[in-house]
């Protein structure tokens, strides 16, 4: 409590003016506590999630295959035409059939460009038959069905990763083999 005497405040009896204590900042020792325990947290991440490198890359290009040839089965069949995907360790891109019997880009944008695989990328395409120069591998028909291959994903460091099917109705399978 504060008392009031002839217009002036003075400090209650109890409190007494004592010097405080300057905080500056943080010890030594409390930054390397918290260093530690970040350092913790981010191995923890790490090996729950993965590093994100090369393998991780490879897989979503897998993955983004898979939707690309899904929508070209849905293009073939809405647009009654004759598509065809090229693939190479470089990268893929769908083709169109054209009255000429030529093959042409189906687009040069969006969903059915090039796409380009990440650097270090090793696929693998078997299929049913020899593929003639010029001709896509995989021929996707105005009913759906498609050419019926295996198509195995890799790096210079793994082999495997993960092993795409497709079958004769259309059906494609995707199997990750391996991850870090």
């Amino acid at each position: 409590m504060m008392s009031i005497a002839a217009g002036k405040m003075k400090p209650p009896p109890y409190s007494q003016a004592k010097p405080q204590q300057s905080c500056q900042g943080f010890t030594l020792i409390e930054i390397l506590i918290v260093l530690v325990i970040i350092g913790i947290t981010f191995g923890f991440a790490l090996i729950a999630f993965g590093d994100f490198g090369d393998s991780r890359r490879i897989l979503f290009s897998a993955e983004q295959l898979v939707s690309t040839l899904r929508l070209a089965q849905q293009q073939a069949v809405l647009g009654t035409s004759t598509l065809g995907l090229r693939i190479d360790n470089n990268g893929y891109q769908v083709f169109q059939l054209s009255s000429h019997a030529q093959w042409k880009p189906l687009s040069d944008k969006g969903v059915f460009k090039m796409t380009y695989f990440p650097t270090d990328t090793r696929i693998t395409l078997k299929t049913n038959k020899a593929v003639p120069t010029g001709t896509p591998a995989i021929i996707i028909s105005a009913s759906g069905s498609m050419t019926p291959f295996t198509l195995n994903f890799g790096s210079r460091k793994e082999n495997s990763l993960a092993m795409l099917i497709g079958k004769s109705n259309g059906e494609l399978q995707l199997n990750v083999v391996g991850t870090k």
